[in-house]
């Protein structure tokens, strides 16, 4: 066995170790029983508000009607007729209790508020709670000046993140209403209120139908200007970075309108559908019907969303993973959740999967190496032409030519290896970036796997220990790599560590984890290629 094929078998080794000592970790810890674990989730709430069943209560103290089951809690404006607040309970991805939108102001763009209908302003539409026979459903019943009736009801999932809407506008006035439009706030969603360190992520997605019949992805990030698509909105969502609320509607909305805020450091992001609604005569009925989703940006529970809302598809879109979006999906989903279901630990299996990475690589790796090796061994010969022909480039272009053909040097052989990881670091970058499963998920002593591994700061400066291990771990690696070129683009070489140790420090770090575990595997490699007879 050659010694290439031996490192190969250490790495795969160095895995199984790592495996076997975390499966006897989750062997030995102790299990908590399954009623424990649900008093202890609800030990804090109020008696009968938060139920294993959907349960409609009114929340102590207040008079707003609310529904909740297993995996939020949805609390309505009793004169508004809104969903004035979400909070999300914890779950397989959800470390811990989190509000997505909270709202008291009639001018707070909430989710499902009647914006306006033709002339008729929401603001001007008051409503009262009309309580239902049904446990998990909500009525909301309030009237125009026009003579124009509208009842909202709310239903939420037994055991999901959905919530189906009815809108009824009924024409209970002598005259006839003409053809309007009916606008609707798909609202906003509250900024994460992370470290200073992350700053607030917003976007609105938005599938609609194009003129040749196909559903299209769009989206919107905050701005300065408010900006309007016009077609078929099939479907239509607002995020942050790890939670989103979409909304699908069996009518589908001719436009939407995205808004916009002054403060755009706030990152302010928000949009209205538009629905035409026929005319109506006296006693005649229009209703909207669509479902609403409030939960975590979860791929799988968005790739289920095709079948769950009233209509659409590709709601996994939703998670921007970027140009190599079908990448950054297989690393995601075969590589780093695939991992974690047999060592328990994300910290691991980003290791792990830096390790089998870097072993898909290795080939590439090692013809970058041997061919800047080559290079420095040309470098005596390549400065000769370099001066005996300074003052005729042309000639000093092919003698090089004729140089690198006769030791069978190929100018690309180092660069090329490395563009072409190129497109995977990236996609590791975005699934990484977008992996709700690694929020406020400990590790070692880092205490969030999205977060910078802050463990303190000097004199208001944070301190962060693995992009410092990482930038040491670079000049190191410099130091190892052979050196190419002159004495001014070798200083260059050296000013890198700094520059991505800046890019990587308010980074999540697990990126920055398995930036370091690849920087020592590829010391490993070279310090082993260095001294490896050509």
């Amino acid at each position: 066995m050659d010694r290439d094929k031996l490192i190969g078998v250490a790495l795969l080794g160095l895995v199984f170790v790592m495996f076997f000592t975390q499966m006897k970790k989750k062997q030995e810890a102790p299990v908590r029983p399954a009623a424990q674990t649900q008093s202890t989730q609800t030990a804090a709430t109020p008696a009968g508000f938060y139920s294993a069943e959907p349960n409609i209560a009114m929340i102590s103290g207040l008079s707003h009607p609310a529904v909740s089951n297993d995996l939020l809690c949805c609390t309505y404006g009793e004169d508004l007729g809104d969903i004035t607040k979400v909070e999300l309970f914890p779950s397989d991805v959800i470390k811990e209790r989190y509000v997505t939108i909270t709202g008291h102001s009639s001018e707070y763009e909430l989710p499902l508020r009647i914006c306006s209908y033709g002339e008729q302003s929401g603001r001007d539409l008051a409503f009262s709670y009309a309580p239902s026979a049904a446990r998990n459903t909500l009525c909301f019943s309030g009237k125009w000046s026009n003579g124009l009736e509208v009842l909202k009801t709310y239903e939420l999932s037994v055991s999901n993140y959905l919530t189906s809407v009815s809108i009824a506008l009924i024409n209970k006035g002598e005259n006839a209403l003409p053809a309007q439009d009916l606008k609707i706030w798909l609202g906003t969603i509250d900024k994460l209120n992370e470290a200073k360190e992350r700053p607030p992520v917003r976007s609105l997605t938005v599938s609609y139908v194009n003129e040749n019949g196909k559903e299209k992805i769009k989206r919107f990030n905050p701005g300065k200007e408010s900006k309007t698509l016009e077609g078929g909105i099939v479907w239509a969502s607002v995020a942050n970075r790890y939670f989103v609320h979409a909304l699908s509607s069996k009518h589908q909305a001719v436009r939407i309108e995205t808004g916009f805020r002054s403060d755009k450091k706030a990152g302010w992001l928000s949009g209205v559908l538009t629905y035409p609604v026929p005319e109506l005569k006296p006693g005649e009925a229009y209703q909207w019907q669509g479902t609403l989703y409030t939960g975590p940006k979860q791929y799988e529970r968005l790739k289920g969303l095709d079948k769950q809302m009233v209509c659409g598809e590709d709601y996994v879109k939703i998670i921007d993973l970027g140009w190599y979006s079908v990448i950054a999906t297989w690393l995601m989903q075969y590589g780093l959740k695939l991992t974690y279901r047999y060592v328990g630990s994300y910290g691991i299996s980003i290791i792990i999967l830096t390790v089998i990475i870097k072993l898909l690589l290795w080939p590439l790796t090692t013809k970058s190496t041997m061919a800047m090796k080559k290079m420095q061994k040309l470098q005596p010969e390549i400065k000769a032409i370099q001066e005996k022909y300074k003052d005729d480039p042309k000639k000093q272009q092919e003698e090089m030519m004729l140089l690198y053909r006769k030791y069978g040097y190929n100018p690309m052989g180092g660069c090329l290896p490395m563009l072409i990881q190129l497109p995977i670091f990236v996609a590791l970058y975005q699934a990484l970036s977008n992996a709700i499963e690694l929020h406020k998920t400990p590790f070692l002593w880092i205490a969030d796997l999205s977060m910078p591994d802050k463990v303190g700061a000097i004199f208001g400066f944070p301190i962060h220990p693995l992009a410092i291990a990482m930038g040491l771990g670079m000049v190191a690696q410099q130091l190892l790599t052979p050196k190419m070129g002159d004495a001014n683009q070798q200083k260059m070489m050296y000013i890198m560590p700094v520059i991505f140790t800046v890019l990587f420090y308010n980074m999540p770090s697990g990126l920055v984890l398995y930036w370091f575990v690849n920087q020592l595997l590829t010391m490993a490699q070279t310090t082993y290629l260095q001294y490896k007879k050509d």
